[in-house]
């Protein structure tokens, strides 16, 4: 089984496939972004200077995380072709449309 989620204007729409599967992405997604000289320049500098020492119980109580809430759509297919013709009706018709 395969779960893929695609980014949208409502949020993420979550699929589930049967492999073997074939699912295509963006062109250019796994292209590398470098780094630009004046990036790398910045990069060798020291952003901050440590006060003091804390010990690692100390560290961790001062960290935290949080993880967002992701709101998952599934979508669902009514058939193919004329046979899915009622069951576009009835969800018009669920949806109040029709």
């Amino acid at each position: 089984m395969l779960t893929a989620r695609r980014e949208c204007d409502a949020g993420f729409e979550v699929y589930r496939l049967a492999l073997p599967a074939v699912v295509g992405v963006k062109e250019g997604i796994n292209l590398p972004r470098y780094a630009t000289l004046p990036g790398r320049l910045r990069a060798k500098k020291p952003r901050y200077r440590p006060s003091s020492l804390l010990r690692r119980e100390e560290a961790s109580k001062r960290c935290s995380s949080a993880t967002p809430t992701v709101e998952v759509t599934e979508t669902v297919l009514l058939g193919t072709g004329a046979d899915a013709a009622p069951a576009v009706v009835d969800l018009l018709v669920e949806l109040g449309l029709a």
